[in-house]
């Protein structure tokens, strides 16, 4: 067994941002996703076949649903998203890298 730290190894060029799997068996997938100044584009909205647990461990971000509702997400918060609950991340900080804890199932 290799043990991994989810703070380490954070990519230099975050000119776009990274996900990264770290466990994806059995239709459950976890991963680190890595956001600076990243946000996404006007009018474009993530719409999943399966629900999304998300926790920001480091930075910050907000989530805007289709219904309009902002949810500001720092340090230690985390949200459930059923599958097919239209959104989008409409900021992540600009001054330090924004780590996202993702479960996927």
């Amino acid at each position: 067994m290799e043990k991994h730290n989810i703070f380490n190894q954070v990519p230099a060029d975050l000119t776009h941002e990274v996900f990264e799997p770290l466990v994806d068996q059995h239709g459950v997938l976890i991963e680190r996703i890595i956001s600076k100044k990243h946000v996404t584009p006007e009018g474009q909205w993530y719409d999943q076949d399966r629900s999304e647990w998300v926790m920001v461990l480091q930075g910050e971000a907000k989530l805007v649903f289709e219904d309009s509702e902002l949810v500001h997400l720092n340090p230690g918060d985390h949200i459930n998203i059923p599958a097919h609950c239209k959104h989008r991340v409409s900021w992540t900080s600009d001054t330090t890298e924004t780590l996202w804890l993702a479960v996927h199932y």
